[in-house]
């Protein structure tokens, strides 16, 4: 089953880091880049977005920002969260999204297990 991911992030060194990550779990899949929130909803407009991976700081709208505009235009889209803010309010806004949180430095693991987690039947009210 192809998937269309995106990765959305001011950082073009973290995009191709996280875009070889998705690309040796996941050959098969079309991975996007973006570089701010803007690019991402321009993407939206080539066709639907399954997984988004988005870092928290950027300038602009800030990662929790644009997952919640995400969510609001496209409710099925699974979305992880990358941030080395550990702060309760942003693990709490990451939550309250249903959004996986990818610590900093990304363990190419906790990216396979998020990719993986993304083919599982959804449970009632859980969107990540």
């Amino acid at each position: 089953m192809s998937r269309t991911v995106i990765i959305v992030d001011d950082s073009k060194l973290s995009r191709m880091h996280l875009r070889g990550v998705v690309l040796r779990h996941r050959p098969d899949w079309i991975v996007k880049e973006a570089g701010s929130g803007d690019e991402l909803f321009s993407a939206l407009a080539e066709g639907p977005i399954h997984i988004a991976i988005i870092d928290y700081n950027m300038p602009g709208m800030n990662g929790l920002e644009v997952a919640a505009e995400l969510k609001r235009r496209q409710d099925d889209v699974h979305i992880a969260m990358v941030t080395a803010n550990a702060q309760d309010s942003v693990v709490a806004g990451i939550r309250e999204l249903h959004a996986a949180f990818l610590p900093k430095p990304v363990d190419e693991e906790q990216v396979a297990r998020f990719l993986a987690s993304t083919l599982l039947p959804r449970r009632p009210g859980a969107s990540a």
